[in-house]
């Protein structure tokens, strides 16, 4: 919730040219009455240069989730994808949706043909899901869960947190912690439904983590929370070390391809320039002099220095030698894993109640 942005993902893109990048979780009924969220989320004139994108709804109403697929087919997202595993109680409890929609695999099924028959034909809708919810978490269950909504709903590819979902005690943080990985449960997923595409998320922060997934056979791989702490280290191997791409990219142009973006930004909407900082604060995580870089940042914001001068000040006390470092597989021979693989980035991190 509000780290997702398509501030964000516009950082994300020009670290990766390959990651397919996901939106925050964005209510349907708030997408399909507040025209506001509508003209921020959607009619975006630089939609295509963050391509892949996918849209990710939360609802649990058929009739409300067909009618917010229709503004993704007019505005060009890549693929809509439904949330089922969110664990907030404001979601699965009082929304009824997220993870609690693991319990309702028909009505899933429904939501999903509906959203199918209005969008093009090459825009695919998908599920993201738990193994299970609570105490309905055999592996029967998750079956017949992936069964109904594969057949019924037209969904052949399923993003999997290899965790359940505890709805009535744990808090979202604590659902991303305490529920034991299981991760055999995707793979048995994958082996008993081969012509299925099968995702996995949950627990996995590099691209070592990556390539080792895909070794066992998994579609792709989400990774969310990595992203959002250290967005340079989850995604600057991506294309090489992942996708076999060669290019050179350095944090030092990375900013000034984004200073140049949020020119646009600003002219087109006047967005604020705490806004458009909040997703580089994270980019020097963990190097020398790192939090004096936030902590200028923040400083200049206070001042309301413009951006650019802001953003040259904080730079100027990070070593040349992190500003201008490559990916560590570009400086190192690395074996590329198969190109039709894919790593997933930018996952729901919380419901957005207005994403």
């Amino acid at each position: 919730m509000e780290v997702t942005d398509r501030h964000f993902r516009a950082l994300a893109r020009l670290i990766s040219r390959r990651a397919t990048l996901y939106t925050e979780m964005v209510v349907d009924r708030t997408l399909i009455h507040n025209e506001r969220l509508r003209s921020l989320s959607l009619e975006l004139p630089d939609l295509p240069a963050q391509q892949p994108v996918v849209l990710q709804l939360g609802g649990s109403d058929p009739a409300e989730l067909e009618c917010a697929a229709r503004y993704a087919a007019q505005h060009g997202y890549d693929e809509v994808n439904l949330n089922c595993g969110c664990p907030s109680p404001k979601v699965a409890g009082k929304g009824c949706f997220g993870a609690a929609l693991m319990r309702e695999p028909h009505l899933v099924a429904d939501a999903c043909r509906r959203m199918r028959e209005v969008l093009p034909e090459h825009v695919p809708v998908t599920v993201k899901c738990r193994i299970g919810v609570d105490n309905d978490d055999s592996y029967q269950q998750l079956c017949d869960f992936v069964s109904v909504v594969s057949e019924r709903g037209g969904v052949s590819h399923f993003i999997v947190h290899a965790r359940k979902a505890i709805l009535g005690g744990l808090s979202p943080a604590q659902n991303r912690t305490i529920p034991p990985l299981r991760y055999q449960v995707v793979y048995d997923l994958i082996r008993d439904f081969p012509h299925l595409s099968f995702s996995i998320n949950g627990g996995l922060h590099t691209v070592e983590d990556v390539n080792e997934q895909l070794k066992r056979g998994v579609y792709g791989v989400m990774i969310g929370r990595a992203v959002m702490n250290r967005p340079w280290h989850a995604l600057c191997d991506v294309d090489h070390a992942v996708y076999g791409d060669g290019v050179v990219i350095t944090r030092r142009g990375v900013l000034e391809r984004y200073v140049e973006y949020a020119k646009r930004e600003t002219s087109r909407t006047c967005c604020s320039s705490r806004v458009l900082f909040r997703p580089l604060l994270n980019l020097f995580h963990g190097e020398k002099n790192g939090k004096k870089y936030r902590r200028l940042i923040d400083e200049g914001l206070k001042r309301n220095e413009p951006f650019e001068r802001i953003l040259r000040e904080a730079l100027d006390v990070l070593p040349s030698s992190v500003l201008d470092a490559i990916p560590p597989s570009l400086s190192a021979p690395a074996q590329a894993t198969e190109k039709e693989h894919g790593v997933t980035a930018v996952s729901c991190v919380s419901s957005l109640v207005e994403f």
